[in-house]
């Protein structure tokens, strides 16, 4: 199979990242790039080398070099982005929040199912190989059965630097935008809905969700302790806690090491020295998958997806969002 051609939807930040990582990515070619601005796309294209440019999403979707298409416009087109591009028959790399809420997430899983397009939730702290070697160790039983989670993720909002963040039009917030990274952590190490939700926030003048501090009870009595904010910096750090030691895991959403303790000492300290920023682990695994003929992710399966949204509808409720 010759190299997988991708392209981006949109020029904003994450493109810019998933772009500067796409580097470190074998068999496979960034080769195109759409904004609604044909200036912005050129000068994204030059940015990173891409040799072709389109001036609407329509045009890109249509044209039949491109295998896989990687959206980061904001969470708000998300749906409409991902539909357009599955149903022009090309796969789907979608940021997170895949959707903005449930209800999106299956009809996007539908469109998926019928189009026989692939699909997958941008969700790539899930194959960082620090998150990868806690899994390990945890299904080794180093630490016993997972009791407690804790894990948040918070930063200093600008709303002059980043209007979309506080924008409702554009689905802004801290929930969507980085709440699904402690969702996501305690979804991975538990693998199962909570059964109770207990959620406090706080909302910007702009009517967005400022801040969450949430707690998950499940049904064998075990909780997560998650929080997210943008009016503060944060730890930004997980640590999964089981009945003989835990997992500390710094800055889990970017992940780089991880570590065991046990009997109150550190056993094992695990530390991955990529040069990436680690967009790429998870546009390899795509390319692995479209490779295998595969219509979705074995790491981020689209029911995974459905059910960080479900969570987060659980929460927008409890606190009236």
């Amino acid at each position: 199979m010759e190299k997988i051609k991708w392209g981006i939807v949109g020029t904003g930040n994450i493109a810019n990242s998933f772009a500067r990582d796409f580097k470190y990515v074998n068999d496979a070619e960034l080769f195109a790039v759409a904004s609604r601005s044909l200036e912005k796309a050129d000068e994204f294209a030059r940015k990173y080398g891409i040799p072709k440019i389109y001036g609407s999403y329509e045009e890109m979707y249509k044209d039949q070099q491109i295998d896989a298409i990687y959206v980061a416009t904001p969470h708000n087109f998300h749906f409409q982005n991902a539909s357009d591009a599955l149903q022009a028959g090309k796969a789907v790399l979608c940021e997170k929040p895949i959707t903005v809420n449930a209800d999106e997430c299956r009809q996007l899983m539908e469109i998926a199912n019928s189009t026989g397009s692939y699909l997958m939730e941008a969700m790539w702290t899930y194959f960082l190989p620090p998150i990868i070697k806690a899994q390990k160790w945890i299904r080794e039983g180093r630490i016993g059965d997972v009791r407690y989670i804790k894990a948040d993720f918070g930063f200093k909002g600008n709303i002059e630097r980043e209007p979309r963040l506080y924008d409702p039009k554009f689905a802004g917030g801290a929930l969507l935008d980085i709440g699904i990274y402690p969702i996501a952590m305690a979804w991975l190490f538990y693998n199962k809905l909570p059964e109770k939700i207990s959620v406090l926030s706080k909302k910007t003048d702009t009517t967005v969700d400022s801040e969450e501090t949430m707690i998950f009870e499940y049904s064998n009595g075990e909780v997560a302790n998650l929080a997210a904010s943008i009016l503060f910096d944060m730890p930004n750090e997980a640590v999964i806690i089981g009945e003989n030691g835990y997992i500390k895991i710094p800055e889990f959403f970017v992940a780089r090491e991880c570590f065991l303790y046990k009997d109150e000492e550190l056993r094992k300290h695990f530390v991955d020295s990529r040069k990436s920023v680690g967009y790429d682990f998870e546009v390899e695994a795509v390319n692995q998958d479209l490779r295998n003929g595969k219509t979705q992710s074995e790491v981020v399966p689209l029911s995974t997806s459905l059910k960080l949204q479900e969570i987060m509808d659980m929460v927008k409720v409890d606190f009236k969002l």
